[in-house]
């Protein structure tokens, strides 16, 4: 009777957390996640509705800060941070539903003073923008270039624009959108170097039913082309040249 009883207490327990949400935290950060009197938009608002679609789990958007979505999925199941640069450092913190797309970076200058750079060896000595927790910034830093880390991406372009710094590390979309919003005079020509790849990083007590799930619609999406097709979409609405 005691055996049954347990069993009957496992599958409980497994039928509830089954029917737990998973929680996707994000952060605003156009034109990625673009929030507009209270609505939601962006490239990766597009790959969220559809991958809800398409999985028919219950995924839950709730918009915070980085830090904050960074440090209650650490420490709460069935969360995830949606999305994050998966790198070395955090690889074995997440379970990782992954790949969503590769985010390639460049470094800009101003129109007037831009100088013919080729490689990250002619920036030595100069004074490179970027924000906080960026893996582009990690790896500047390892070719022991000088720094100037923000807040935001705005702010270091803004920099720019201010000539308080020399050159600003920047994904190509976030760039474009930045200039299309902003009057800044940058060049929007940059020298690209880096890529880092977006992913879901996911809290390692989850339920792992739902996690195997989430990765193979994922799978599926981007056989049949369609997150492919929405990148394409921003990269176009952007004047991004994908040749």
């Amino acid at each position: 009777m005691e055996k049954v009883i347990i069993a009957l207490y496992l599958g409980l327990m497994a039928l509830t957390a089954n029917a737990s949400p998973l929680i996707f935290y994000t952060h605003v950060n156009p034109p990625y996640v673009i929030q507009e009197q209270q609505q939601l938009s962006g490239l990766n608002i597009d790959i969220f509705q559809l991958l809800k679609q398409k999985s028919g789990l219950d995924l839950q958007l709730r918009v915070l800060s980085p830090k904050r979505a960074y440090k209650l999925t650490l420490y709460s199941p069935n969360s995830c941070v949606f999305t994050i640069e998966r790198t070395e450092s955090r690889e074995s913190l997440f379970t990782w539903i992954s790949p969503l797309f590769a985010n390639r970076f460049a470094l800009y200058q101003r129109h007037k003073n831009a100088k013919n750079l080729r490689s990250l060896a002619d920036f030595n000595g100069i004074k490179i923008g970027s924000y906080l927790g960026s893996s582009v910034s990690e790896y500047l830093s390892s070719f022991n270039l000088k720094l100037d880390l923000t807040t935001t991406n705005l702010n270091s372009a803004e920099k720019l624009h201010r000539e308080r710094i020399d050159a600003w590390a920047s994904d190509t979309l976030l760039t474009a959108y930045i200039l299309e919003n902003n009057n800044l005079d940058i060049n929007p020509q940059g020298f690209e170097f880096y890529s880092s790849l977006e992913a879901i990083a996911c809290n390692k007590q989850s339920n792992p039913a739902i996690l195997q799930r989430l990765q193979e619609h994922l799978n599926q999406l981007q056989r049949s082309g369609e997150i492919n097709k929405l990148i394409q979409h921003y990269q176009r609405l952007y004047g991004i040249n994908t040749d």
